[in-house]
């Protein structure tokens, strides 16, 4: 269970969020129980404080005392387990609501970067189209000048174009 924890502080991290492992809300607060806190027996002899010796217990008179330690112990061992339960099955709907936030986030992510390919071949296209267009009008400017100077040169031989020589001395 713990691993899926850590698996979700990794998620979190990478997203640059935080998180924190106590409850969202108040209705995640783990339900307190109206068990006593466990009391501690006297160790007959020199046994373990933990565990007492229940024989010894009953050989001395106390009657079903040990009994209703082992009831106490048992239920508060039953209301730690539904905890744990309640507890478990909350992280599981957290886990799954995040699931779920995360397969819509990528979901979005996808569709998003599918726009943004189809936009840059659509303006990949653009750019392919005016360098080959770059490239014809060049070729036209290219031809026009060739033809041009083709023009100036057989109107010169006639005759009919006389050039303007500029003069040396500064008038026109």
């Amino acid at each position: 269970m713990y691993e899926g924890i850590d698996k979700l502080k990794s998620l979190y991290d990478r997203a640059g969020k935080t998180f924190s492992g106590g409850p969202s809300a108040a209705k995640d607060v783990p339900r307190r129980t109206a068990r006593p806190d466990p009391v501690r027996h006297p160790s007959v002899g020199s046994g373990d404080p933990k565990y007492p010796r229940t024989g010894d217990s009953r050989a001395k008179g106390r009657g079903n005392s040990s009994d209703s330690f082992f009831d106490r112990v048992t239920q508060g061992l039953r209301d730690d387990l539904e905890n744990e339960r309640d507890r478990r099955l909350q992280l599981e709907d957290t886990v799954s609501k995040h699931r779920a936030e995360f397969a819509f986030a990528q979901l979005e992510n996808e569709r998003a970067l599918t726009s943004l390919r189809d936009d840059l071949r659509v303006a990949r296209g653009y750019i392919d189209r005016s360098r080959a267009g770059r490239a014809a009008l060049q070729t036209l400017v290219d031809i026009h000048h060739q033809e041009h100077k083709a023009l100036c040169e057989m109107l010169e031989r006639k005759g009919v174009l006389h050039w303007k020589k500029q003069r040396t001395d500064g008038t026109a």
